[in-house]
């Protein structure tokens, strides 16, 4: 019997609790993961009777779509043909198949861990250590939601961006169009060879010091962040890239994009390469829609470019969107732009999750544009909720808890740890729905 009979332990009940609070309101702070979860900002919870929503192994109780980790998903790769018309005495048309195809996908694992000490126990009767414990939950709450929306904005590598330069230092280079929204300093990534996942050289689990966006030049703290990260001077190439920490996927089976990092939209709106086991090149109907056909000279967004986007999306078999998500900067100069004409009433819309953004109204119902700063830069994407389904195995994440307590030590010491896991994926249903438009001037 211990002389603290309050360990850490006391505090499974309390995270018991906390976990209800996750589910509710985990998609709740990025827009893409929110609209495909169904959250309802109003209700403050997800709306589970909306038509697009996570779809888990409990909803699916006959067992229909889940085995284990592997969910059944459905390919639709064009509307119903065959139809036409008859004369009063003819004989009508032969019934065709709808192209379809059946795959099967694989839960990703999203995680993150954090630790306490066994004192929180001692004082866990204290307020501040109540706080300290429900804040910890919180943050990593918040982390995974941001790192499963990043990733769902992502191709499924975990590439952040590729480096330029070549040296042992502890400065690499990037391009100056790299996302140095996530490229933020304090953040924590690994420098691995894009072309095989190895660490070229004290390269796991660096931590970003500073960065000058003007030039691309990122500086890595010395000391190393983890018991598995690398210190020093960092060997890097041309060869490496910015990655995810633990997560590269470039390569085959296991590790082929989308396979351990979650699947993403620029997957589904590439018009080359494999995806969801179609070749694309194969299947022009799997591809994305360029909604600039094919013109990569650099321009501002504009109300015309978007009517283009529209008309080349309709070819799809749809009029609207649910809403078009990108660059902030780039929606930004769109609605400056707007700010010139004569008696312009700068109008928003607000999604059911709660995020607003300025209105498109060329389709067949208006739409808005909702920034996100994690989406790729210089470009935006117009979104059908319809062609995506978010699957996974409960409600949202949980606490690992397969040894019997929520926090684990895995050595003799006073640390414990407490691990925030999700399995999820997302299912493209169409590819061709999902409008790109690449290569937008930013405002300044």
């Amino acid at each position: 019997m211990t002389d603290f009979p309050n360990t850490l332990s006391t505090w499974a009940t309390f995270l018991y609790e906390l976990q209800g609070k996750v589910w509710e309101v985990f998609p709740s702070e990025a827009p893409f993961l929110a609209e495909m979860s169904g959250y309802d900002a109003q209700a403050g919870k997800p709306d589970h009777h909306s038509t697009v929503r996570r779809i888990t192994s409990e909803m699916d109780g006959n067992r229909d779509e889940f085995s284990g980790k592997s969910v059944r998903h459905t390919l639709i790769l064009q509307g119903l043909p065959g139809g036409g018309y008859v004369q009063e005495n003819s004989t009508w048309n032969q019934p065709q198949v709808l192209p379809t195809a059946q795959i099967n996908l694989n839960l990703v694992r999203a995680l993150v861990p954090f630790s306490v000490t066994v004192d929180v126990a001692r004082d866990s009767f204290d307020n501040s250590s109540a706080g300290a414990v429900t804040t910890l939950v919180q943050q990593a709450r918040t982390a995974l939601c941001r790192q499963e929306n990043r990733d769902l904005l992502g191709d499924g590598t975990g590439l952040i961006a590729s480096i330029t330069d070549s040296a042992t230092s502890l400065t690499t280079t990037v391009a100056t169009t790299s996302n140095f929204d996530l490229l933020l300093p304090g953040t924590v990534w690994d420098i691995l060879t894009r072309s095989s996942g190895a660490d070229p050289g004290q390269g796991l689990r660096r931590k970003i010091a500073s960065v000058v966006e003007s030039t691309g030049v990122i500086t890595w703290s010395t000391a190393n962040q983890a018991a598995d990260g690398g210190t020093g001077n960092i060997v890097h190439a041309s060869t490496e890239g910015i990655y995810v920490p633990g997560s590269w996927s470039n390569g085959t089976l296991a590790q082929a994009p989308g396979a351990l990092v979650v699947q993403g939209l620029e997957q589904a709106a590439a018009v080359t390469g494999t995806f969801e086991t179609l070749d694309k090149a194969a299947n022009p109907q799997w591809q994305g829609t360029d909604g600039r056909g094919g013109d990569t000279s650099s321009a501002a967004l504009s109300a015309q470019m978007l009517d283009g986007a529209v008309r080349r999306g309709r070819r799809a078999a749809i009029g609207t969107w649910d809403f078009g998500i990108g660059d902030p900067a780039c929606i930004d100069l769109f609605k400056q732009g707007l700010y010139n004409q004569l008696r312009y009433d700068p109008q928003v819309m607000t999604l059911k999750s709660g995020f607003s953004g300025v209105i498109y109204d060329g389709a067949d119902k208006p739409f808005p544009l909702i920034k996100e700063p994690a989406h790729k830069k210089g470009g935006i994407k117009l979104v059908d909720k319809a062609s995506f389904v978010m699957y996974g195995d409960k409600p949202g994440p949980s606490f690992l808890e397969d040894d019997g307590a929520m926090f684990r030590r895995f050595s003799r010491s006073l640390a414990k740890e407490a691990d925030l896991l999700d399995r999820f994926q997302l299912g493209v249903v169409k590819c061709n729905t999902l409008v790109f438009v690449n290569n937008l001037l930013s405002a300044s």
